[in-house]
């Protein structure tokens, strides 16, 4: 029984020591394709989406079930960067940013390059986006109704029959919205957060500006520096 255990050992040693020195041996042989100068300076974002996400706790009658949806999470875009918002009012509204929007007047998201001593080749790419403070969340499907008595405060049942409806309108959680960058070449690039920036893709506070350095890590050819490029991040409020 000793003899077998310790051929087991060997065995398995020996089969460890060979996939390591194959494996070395592998890696020893391989050249790198260095990549196409197209690729490796590719460093642009398109746009920057926000999202705003709501759990439902009981609120959801399941009707075909006749009973009430424990938990039911939701998640709708309230602005992109690549969008435009008109004052439709008769009135002057002043949004989050102190901005003032005369009746009849618009604004609109961009990306915009200004000078920063500080960044990369001294320039800073300010993405402005402006969303809605007020997000429409759905049910999966009509067998499925949010309920006016389980809610409080200020919400809005849309077209509701009986107090029970397919959508909900609520006040966005301002320090709580999801913040996506959406990069040209997202394959051969990261994002790093600059002092302590609110982590994309996740419930966050843009409430302030937040700046994001974008980094290509495609292989370079010999000589040629990472080519990376500084974003801040300003998302503005407007009634929704």
């Amino acid at each position: 029984m000793l003899k077998d255990k310790l051929l087991k050992k060997i065995g398995a040693g020996a089969i460890l020591f060979c996939a390591v020195w194959t494996l070395a041996s592998c890696e020893r042989g391989l050249v790198f394709e260095e990549a196409p100068e197209s690729t490796y300076t590719q460093v642009e974002a398109t746009r920057f989406d926000v999202k705003a996400r709501e759990l439902f706790e009981n609120k959801i009658f399941a009707v075909n079930w006749n009973q009430w949806v424990d938990n039911y999470m939701n998640t709708q875009t309230i602005g992109t960067s690549a969008e435009t918002w008109k004052n439709e009012t008769d009135k002057a509204v002043t949004l989050s940013n102190g901005q003032v929007v005369k009746p009849g007047e618009s604004v609109s998201g961009s990306i915009k390059e200004e000078s920063d001593s500080k960044a990369p080749g001294g320039k800073v790419y300010v993405i402005t986006v402006y969303v809605k403070d007020r997000a429409t969340y759905n049910s999966p499907n009509k067998g499925f109704l949010f309920d006016g008595s389980k809610f409080t405060g200020d919400f809005k049942l849309v077209n509701p029959e009986n107090n029970r409806s397919e959508q909900v309108n609520l006040p966005v959680r301002k320090n709580e919205v999801i913040g996506e960058l959406v990069l040209v070449n997202p394959w051969d690039c990261v994002v790093e957060r600059i002092d302590g920036a609110t982590e994309l893709g996740k419930p966050g506070d843009f409430s302030q500006p937040q700046r994001y350095l974008v980094k290509n890590i495609a292989y370079l050819p010999e000589g040629v520096s990472q080519h990376t490029r500084l974003y801040e991040v300003r998302v503005v409020f407007y009634p929704g």
